[in-house]
């Protein structure tokens, strides 16, 4: 079973973040903060599902997160093990979504052909309104190239 808690002290409208360390390939580690992020849960196949998106506007630069079967607050891993895999990726520019090797997936295979995309979340707090968490998270291109991003938190509202 799936519960919430509420409080008079929180405040549905105060705006979200997303904030984080991230690098592609043989890039430069930087910074992953923006407030342009949004989360949903839904439920699908008869469980709740936990979808969380954030796009820095200046280099465009997204993650996409879906957690199947969210139980409340606890730790996620991706792909994970169970019957159906949670889902990580890195995207290097929303813009260039026509390029193939712009999209970093936790499932794909990095240039020695092993998988070794994987990813941790955990959830330490969700609310009706809100989920707050952390998360990191290693993924590959279709070229083998790696992406990674650690050290990231996250304070979204939920949207219906």
């Amino acid at each position: 079973m799936f519960s919430y808690q509420s409080s008079f002290s929180e405040k549905p409208d105060e705006p979200g973040y997303f904030a984080g360390k991230i690098v592609f390939d043989n890039e430069s580690y930087h910074r992953i903060e923006t407030s342009n992020v949004e989360a949903k849960i839904k439920n699908e196949m008869g469980s709740p599902v936990l979808t969380l998106t954030c796009t820095q506007e200046k280099n465009m630069e997204s993650v996409y997160l879906k957690i199947f079967k969210l139980k409340g607050p606890g730790t996620y891993f991706i792909p994970g093990d169970g019957d159906i895999s949670n889902i990580g990726n890195l995207i290097k520019n929303l813009d260039n979504y026509q390029d193939k090797n712009n999209f970093f997936e936790s499932s794909l295979p990095n240039k020695e052909g092993v998988k070794n995309g994987v990813g941790r979340v955990n959830i330490t707090k969700i609310t009706s309104s809100f989920v707050e968490g952390e998360l990191i998270l290693i993924a590959n291109n279709p070229n083998g190239e790696q992406a990674v991003l650690e050290s990231a938190k996250f304070r979204v509202a939920l949207q219906n």
